[in-house]
């Protein structure tokens, strides 16, 4: 589980922009961005809210090789958060079968996100 303060999020968006969304969204999550800047931050919150999650849940947080960019969060309804790379081989590890379970939500600034491993 993770949550993310939506308006630091946008101050940071504002302060470092597209070098930013490139260190930790895919080229395809960061396509899907909305262009106006208040929709753009919330959708980035909700990315890293189910990123962090996803890190949690295999317990590395982002190191022995994992990267942001492992994981890759799909917008719903329902949302998905789905392992690549670095990150799958882990969650492999420890007996899940890569697939994952995942809720992401706004409430009141803040951006909720929970990951489960599936077997």
């Amino acid at each position: 589980m993770d949550l993310v303060e939506a308006a630091r999020v946008e101050r940071s968006l504002k302060r470092w922009g597209q070098r930013l969304v490139k260190r930790l969204l895919t080229e395809d999550e960061a396509a899907r961005l909305p262009p106006d800047p208040p929709a753009r931050a919330a959708a980035l919150a909700l990315a890293i809210a189910g990123k962090e999650a996803a890190s949690k849940a295999i317990g590395t947080g982002w190191s022995r090789g994992v990267r942001w960019r492992d994981v890759v969060v799909e917008p719903g309804p329902p949302p998905r958060v789905r392992l690549t790379g670095r990150a799958a081989e882990v969650a492999r590890e420890l007996g899940s079968s890569g697939a994952t379970r995942a809720r992401l939500e706004r409430r009141e600034g803040l951006v909720l996100g929970e990951v489960w491993l599936l077997s």
